[in-house]
């Protein structure tokens, strides 16, 4: 027994210390030559960020950032006034025609690198048609409802002078559909230490940080995989199913009559526009695998009717507020070339979005010039 347990020791040493360690190193050494050097407080500085708003959950900040994200497909460039493109003055210029885009991700067209975006698509498509003086605000922020847009309006879209207010969004609200409360109950505001890949959880966390990109990598790896992060923030995956709740219905109607009426308040023309998206009943498997149903306590076929059930309100409201409505998801959803995943638009969507709605916004802007 006396020679058995240092053998059993230097066994142990050998043949798990030595190459757990060995691995680890050649590791750390492998992620430092070939990986970028990475901390979460560097990559909060490469990520789009955020600030909590008092009438809406959260807001880009009022300052310049230009950031790489969506697998660095993308690259993106807030203005200082926190919102997405070139900058602009509040006071908008004698005889411009001004357009504000709200919506959340699918209307910020995470996708598609800067200038590209759909809203701004818009804006040189119009000044092709000879509408020299139009300038387009794309104020879609990735997560957004309904809600948050209108209360953006309210707190500070006012203030940008906008000849036309057009409210593209329907996907962040039906994932709410099957709550069985307002959403006072369970949206709280933005707070960046929620999301621990861009914050340090403790000191010695911040130490490990900072000494090993190895831990960092692995880190990250981990919390992505807790919470199955994606471009749209955690997942509920762990929700069961639920059914389409009324309250969503009457909350996502109530926001958009909201909207019409503000904007008609602060002397500009509402228009309301359906959502593009790929799902339609019969979606092939190969289309299934691209839609994030996690973000979502609905399965496939609620969501498609979720879908028709927010396309009817826009209608009921376009006809009983006499509001211009735009109906890009007509021709558009369903078609798979136009989305890379369940909204958000593949280039050859997101021209042929801002194709379909330019041409209805050109037909509008020279009818109410003419009068």
């Amino acid at each position: 027994m006396s020679t058995y347990k240092p053998r059993r020791k230097t066994f142990f040493i050998f043949f798990i210390v030595i190459p757990v360690i060995s691995a680890l190193l050649l590791g750390e050494i492998y992620v430092r030559l070939f990986k970028e050097y990475m901390t979460p407080e560097i990559l909060k500085t490469k990520s789009l960020q955020y600030s909590p708003s008092i009438f809406s959950r959260f807001i880009f900040p009022e300052k310049k950032q230009r950031t790489e994200t969506a697998g660095r497909i993308a690259s993106y460039a807030i203005n200082s006034k926190g919102y997405r493109g070139k900058e602009f003055s509040i006071k908008k210029n004698k005889g411009t025609i001004r357009i504000i885009f709200y919506g959340g991700s699918a209307t910020f067209d995470i996708y598609e690198t800067e200038g590209k975006d759909w809203p701004h698509r818009i804006e040189q498509m119009l000044k092709e048609k000879g509408i020299l003086n139009v300038e387009v605000i794309n104020a879609g922020i990735p997560g957004l409802t309904s809600v948050d847009c209108v209360g953006r309006i309210f707190a500070d879209g006012w203030s940008l002078e906008p000849d036309y207010l057009i409210m593209c969004e329907a996907w962040n609200d039906i994932c709410y559909f099957p709550n069985t409360t307002t959403m006072q109950k369970f949206c709280g505001p933005y707070n960046e230490n929620d999301d621990p890949r861009i914050s340090y959880q403790s000191s010695l966390d911040k130490i490990l940080c900072e000494a090993s990109q190895l831990y960092v990598r692995l880190r990250g790896r981990y919390y992505d995989w807790k919470y199955d992060i994606g471009l749209e923030g955690a997942s509920n995956q762990n929700e069961s199913n639920r059914e389409i709740n009324e309250l969503g219905l009457r909350q996502y109607r109530l926001s958009l009559e909201m909207f019409v009426d503000l904007a008609r308040n602060i002397h500009s023309i509402p228009i309301l526009i359906t959502q593009p998206r790929l799902f339609r009943k019969n979606n092939m498997d190969e289309e299934k695998l691209r839609i994030a149903y996690k973000y979502v306590k609905l399965n496939h076929a609620d969501i498609v009717k979720a879908f028709e059930l927010t396309d009817v309100i826009i209608k009921d409201i376009s006809k009983s507020k006499l509001v211009h409505m735009i109906d890009p998801s007509k021709e558009m959803s369903g078609n798979s070339e136009y989305f890379y995943d369940h909204v958000h638009t593949t280039d050859k969507g997101s021209y042929q979005l801002a194709k379909i709605i330019s041409e209805d916004l050109y037909g509008l802007i020279k009818k109410i010039n003419n009068k």
